[in-house]
């Protein structure tokens, strides 16, 4: 379950067997609700009571469709109250614990350290220098967690676990089994009410930065500069994408504007990724993610702004099911909640 501002986005798998007896997963049921505004705002639930209403109205039967009646859930936790970082430790694997990390986190952290939950993760198969421990490390407000958790078993769920954003999209847009040697991956994540880039090398998640751009932010400044309301503007957006549109001359000129922007906010993560990790490989591919990044000729303008190529991936690709297509590519704001669902696979409890 994906809970973001503006949006619930549940997507629930099924275990299925081939005759050779190995297994896969296909969707069993996805579907979306939207938030009225101000129910989340910056990732802070602001009115639980109108969530927890939302989540049930989700879960219930509708049409001929069947209610979710599962009670387990993986539940996503908004990056922009996260922090997820790639640390070395001196100290060898052996020997690390929770003190340790701790130890080591608070050179990092934000936050003060009495303040938040830290779960981590040892990556070390890809690194020169085998005497250091790299350890990827995720957290989270205590104050956010909590929030979230009273809120999921207010609608009658039960937590398996709670997961960083970031982590499950990279989940659903890396290509699981898969050795990228000597190059790196970014994910580009536009979202309606907020965007990401995700960079993705040696293994593991190495970096990730909040950009300035958002499905929001094109509606705002294309409904300012052309004077129309927010429902034809997400109607332009949707046909015409970075296209010229007769009746609104300035409408290209505002989304190349946009674009570049983007394109900009792009290089400066890649230089910033360059310049500060010693094992860096060059970023060969952007895989986007999230409903903004379907926009027509979007990715062909980013490719050819930052010269490495820039295009919608495929959300499906790690349920190991051949019959599953992206026919709909309006499925890219589902990234997050397919990778949700990935994760629910791999805990026992899950079964229940």
């Amino acid at each position: 379950m994906d809970i973001g501002d503006s949006t619930i986005k549940i997507v629930q798998l099924s275990k299925k067997w081939r005759p050779n007896n190995k297994s896969f997963f296909e969707i069993s049921d996805i579907r979306q609700i939207k938030l009225p505004e101000g129910a989340i705002i910056s990732g802070e639930i602001i009115k639980s009571d109108i969530v927890v209403q939302k989540i049930q109205q989700l879960l219930s039967p509708y049409e001929k469709i069947p209610a979710i009646k599962s009670p387990w859930t993986v539940v996503s936790l908004p990056v922009i109250k996260s922090f997820l970082k790639l640390i070395k430790s001196p100290a060898p694997i052996e020997q690390l614990d929770d003190n340790i990390i701790q130890a080591e986190v608070i050179k990092h952290l934000p936050w003060n350290i009495s303040e938040i939950k830290i779960d981590w993760q040892i990556i070390n198969n890809y690194y020169s220098d085998k005497n250091d421990t790299m350890i990827l490390i995720g957290a989270v407000p205590k104050k956010t967690i909590n929030s979230f958790v009273d809120l999921i078993k207010k609608a009658n769920l039960k937590p398996l676990a709670l997961e960083i954003e970031d982590l499950s999209i990279a989940r659903s847009m890396i290509t699981a089994n898969k050795t990228y040697k000597n190059e790196a991956r970014a994910i580009l994540d536009l979202g309606g009410s907020r965007s990401s880039m995700i960079i993705y090398d040696n293994g593991s998640i190495q970096f990730s930065s909040i950009i300035d751009f958002s499905g929001d932010i094109i509606d705002l400044l294309l409904a300012k500069k052309l004077g129309i309301d927010k429902q034809a503007v997400n109607k332009l957006k949707i046909n015409h994408g970075l296209n010229y549109v007769d009746q609104y001359p300035d409408y290209l000129k505002t989304m190349v504007n946009l674009a570049d922007m983007l394109s900009d906010n792009i290089l400066k993560k890649i230089k910033f990724y360059n310049d500060h990790f010693i094992d860096a490989n060059p970023i060969t591919h952007i895989t986007m993610s999230g409903g903004v990044s379907i926009l027509k000729n979007l990715d062909k303008y980013i490719t050819e702004k930052i010269k490495i190529e820039a295009c919608p991936g495929n959300i499906w690709k790690n349920l190991f099911n051949k019959k599953i297509t992206q026919k709909d590519k309006t499925s890219l704001s589902f990234a997050s909640a397919v990778g949700l669902a990935l994760r629910a696979t791999e805990w026992p409890l899950g079964k229940k």
